[in-house]
């Protein structure tokens, strides 16, 4: 039976009576002799591949016989067709094989994976199994993924009676068909999932996150030349490769997620590495080199080229759950090798510096400590904005000999104008009014604003930045 459905997709999964598709089999009037003739469910098939299986209802028997066609046992011409039906399940399993055997450019069988509901181990899977095991002694599929059923926020089945509904139309009306990917990424499908207007107000905040995260790479990455201008990374500054490093482990766990069908896990993944490994630490350190310093600097390039890395790798990720958003960031790219994010392959995650990101959560963990102390010399009105402060940080003999190796940098990685590192028994932090003047250029504090001649108002470092401007300006 399973052969009959060789090559007729159109109608062996049609489901356009819901209470399945019709036999194929006509009855002689002048002898009742059954016919399921190779030539009728062929004619048959090319109607219903046209009409659907409706045409079964809508036409004569004449019309669904092909021409001339007479009976074979006692050559009358006068047939009437059956009304009997093939089982719904047997129709929708039957997918396996009229489906997956016919579109050899993009599937084949088995299937990778059968998805739907769990009241379908009895329903779908079983006929699906069945079938593919008459057609080719085999399972259609190499495995099963089950979902649950989605809710409203309180948990509570959705009823229309009860105006809970969430309807999908709604939402991507509403708020983009991006935000109902995402939501579906971000909710754990194994269980009954909740949907609701306060639910997707937290799903479009996150939305934002990520585009704003690309936002800023990308901004920040107007004439970079990834072929030219990237720098080796044995020349990157430290925090560039911690950044890189970070880039490697998350894009490790987020395609483990991806290829075990947790897709939450990938997008928790992708988030916290945006929200907080980016936005709240790596950004809001480089701003100040990639705002201050020269534009073809070594310490600026450094930065560019770990923003380039972080949009190029978190791009392709994004693109099975944000597809226009991805698309539309790979556009904006610099040296991409294709023209869509969509027929790119992921990256292939580097080994991850385990020391490397140990060393800097040290770090980041007394940042900490002085970001709470700014923010309370900032309630004293001690101190306006961060630039205005001088850090002074006490610290055990072994903090301070590992700090003693950042010295140079840990004045951005506080974003204050000056940092002091003594030796003590007990770890402080001391915030006090920074030295020197205000740079009208950088706004960072320096004893050494007003020795420039040509540039009085500013400092040290930006005075080498503009002699670099003006050389670039002038070549």
């Amino acid at each position: 039976m399973a052969n009959m459905f060789k090559g007729r997709p159109d109608w062996c999964v049609s489901r356009q009576r819901s209470w399945g598709v019709p036999i194929p089999v006509f009855y002689c009037q002048g002898c009742e002799e059954a016919i399921a003739d190779p030539k009728i469910i062929d004619h048959v098939a090319d109607i219903f591949a046209k009409e659907t299986a409706d045409a079964w209802y809508a036409r004569p028997e004449s019309e669904l016989l092909p021409d001339g066609f007479k009976c074979p046992k006692c050559g009358g011409s006068d047939f009437r067709k059956e009304t009997d039906i093939l089982d719904v399940w047997f129709d929708s399993g039957s997918s396996c094989v009229a489906v997956l055997e016919t579109r050899g450019d993009t599937l084949r069988f088995p299937a990778d994976v059968y998805l739907e509901g769990g009241d379908q181990y009895r329903g779908w899977f079983n006929s699906s199994l069945s079938c593919g095991i008459a057609a080719h002694d085999s399972a259609p599929y190499k495995q099963i993924i089950t979902h649950g059923w989605v809710v409203d926020g309180e948990g509570k089945k959705q009823s229309k009676s009860l105006g809970n509904v969430t309807a999908p139309q709604e939402i991507i009306d509403k708020s983009g068909a991006e935000i109902l990917r995402l939501w579906a990424a971000a909710v754990d499908y194994t269980e009954d999932v909740r949907c609701s207007d306060e639910i997707l107000s937290r799903v479009v905040d996150a939305y934002r996150k990520f585009r704003n995260t690309l936002r800023y790479t990308l901004g920040n990455l107007d004439g970079f030349d990834p072929v030219r201008d990237s720098v080796a990374d044995s020349e990157m500054l430290e925090i560039d490769r911690w950044a890189i490093a970070g880039l490697n482990e998350v894009a490790a766990r987020a395609l483990k997620g991806y290829e075990s069908y947790d897709f939450q896990s990938a997008y928790n993944a992708l988030y916290n590495f945006c929200t907080v490994m980016l936005s709240a630490r790596y950004f809001d350190i480089i701003k100040d080199r990639l705002y201050i310093f020269a534009p073809k600097s070594k310490e600026r390039r450094s930065a560019q080229t770990a923003l380039h890395k972080i949009t190029d790798t978190l791009t392709r990720l994004l693109s099975p759950i944000l597809v226009f958003t991805s698309d539309e960031a790979w556009e904006s790219l610099p040296g991409r090798d294709v023209p869509s994010v969509h027929i790119a392959e992921f990256a292939k995650p580097e080994a991850v510096d385990s020391d490397l990101l140990a060393r800097w959560e040290r770090i980041f963990a007394i940042r900490d400590e002085v970001l709470k102390a700014l923010e309370e010399a900032r309630g004293d009105k001690q101190i306006g904005s961060s630039l205005d402060a001088k850090v002074i940080l006490r610290t055990d003999a072994d903090t301070t000999r590992f700090l003693l190796d950042y010295f140079e940098q840990l004045r951005y990685i506080f974003i204050v104008s000056q940092v002091e590192v003594h030796e003590s028994d007990t770890f402080g932090v001391e915030i006090h009014k920074a030295d020197g003047a205000k740079c009208e250029r950088c706004w960072n504090y320096s004893v050494r604003v007003g020795e420039f001649e040509k540039y009085p108002t500013v400092c040290e470092r930006c005075i080498d930045a503009l002699t670099e401007i003006e050389k670039a300006a002038s070549a």
